[in-house]
């Protein structure tokens, strides 16, 4: 049984939050708590295999619950969240900053339209992240503003990134390590849950020189700026840099999916590509990756030690990918030096 326990102060909330847990075969409530101090005591005490977590909370909040989770018995925690939206939706990364590793909607009481699907975006998201390997994350510093000077043309034209679980936090590593002068756009497919790409990419924002943003159907890519997929839409790429979005069903039951992104970068790049596979579940962009590789693209994929889960980096190495296997503030400094031949 996948053992939880539940930091929420709405009485509410927290009644429905233990409902859908024990409605699940496979999971347990081990305790209920309504604030972060509590929280973190019994976290210690009890050792579930994750953490459902509030925000805001008396005594001590989300992120100082977490903070102290992750220094004194490092255990999985999902944000449940209902600051979603805009700026807002910021807090939540904050918190993945101190070692949270997913965050999902709090779920909308039954009479919702949504219900349902939420219920079990938030179940399946707990039962995923149950045992994942978490330990105190790395204080991330402030980036360096260089400003842009000019350079040599690079023999690459396009850098694309997949990720997943663990990636928000993979992602700002590797970004930091980029200057304001990088000279390739960057496309980016992130796993997350509904409403969070938003706020992800303004917390980004935050501590990256690059300017980052949300991609949108037939946008032409820039040199130095990062775009992200939006919710719901598979992000593909032509030869001229147009940025489209795909309302196909799921691949891999997610989308945007990395398949897609990485699919149309193969047929439309070759050689002149870099391909980047981050932390996450499954096997989304795998087979694509290998095919990139087989046009002549450059492939970097996160190494096993640093990931919070080495499913999708670790498909992609089981069919030969890879031509660099680095933690992701080292393949930051990768793409720097590929980005300068």
């Amino acid at each position: 049984m996948i053992r939880v326990l539940i930091a929420e102060d709405s009485a509410s909330v927290k009644a429905y939050l233990e409902y859908l847990i024990k409605s699940a075969d496979d999971m347990e409530v081990v305790a209920v708590v309504s604030n972060g101090e509590e929280a973190v005591r019994l976290t210690c005490e009890l050792k579930p295999d994750v953490v459902a977590m509030d925000i805001h909370m008396p005594v001590m909040d989300g992120y100082n619950a977490t903070r102290c989770i992750m220094s004194q018995c490092p255990t999985p925690v999902v944000i449940v969240s209902s600051l979603i939206h805009g700026s807002d939706a910021r807090e939540t990364f904050r918190i993945m900053e101190v070692g949270a590793v997913a965050a999902v909607p709090k779920p909308p009481g039954p009479g919702s339209a949504h219900a349902q699907q939420e219920a079990e975006t938030f179940i399946r998201t707990l039962r995923e992240m149950a045992g994942v390997k978490v330990s105190k994350p790395t204080v991330v510093a402030p980036p360096v503003i260089v400003h842009a000077v000019a350079k040599k043309v690079s023999d690459y034209r396009l850098v694309v990134i997949g990720s997943s679980t663990g990636g928000p936090v993979a992602l700002q590593t590797l970004l930091r390590e980029l200057s304001a002068d990088f000279p390739l756009p960057i496309v980016v497919v992130q796993h997350i849950s509904v409403g969070f790409i938003a706020g992800m990419v303004k917390w980004l924002s935050q501590s990256c020189a690059l300017p980052i943003s949300v991609a949108n159907a037939g946008e032409t890519v820039q040199a130095g700026r990062v775009y992200f997929a939006p919710d719901g839409a598979h992000l593909g790429i032509n030869r001229q840099g147009v940025l489209s979005l795909n309302y196909d069903p799921p691949f891999h039951s997610v989308r945007p999916a990395v398949s897609y992104l990485f699919g149309s970068t193969a047929q439309n790049y070759g050689k002149k590509a870099i391909g980047v596979m981050l932390t996450g579940m499954g096997r989304d962009g795998a087979q694509e990756m290998l095919a990139m590789k087989n046009t002549g693209a450059v492939t970097l994929v996160q190494d096993q030690a640093s990931c919070v889960v080495y499913g999708m980096p670790g498909a992609a190495a089981q069919l030969g990918v890879g031509d660099y296997h680095l933690p992701p503030a080292k393949i930051g400094l990768q793409l720097v030096a590929l980005a300068a031949k």
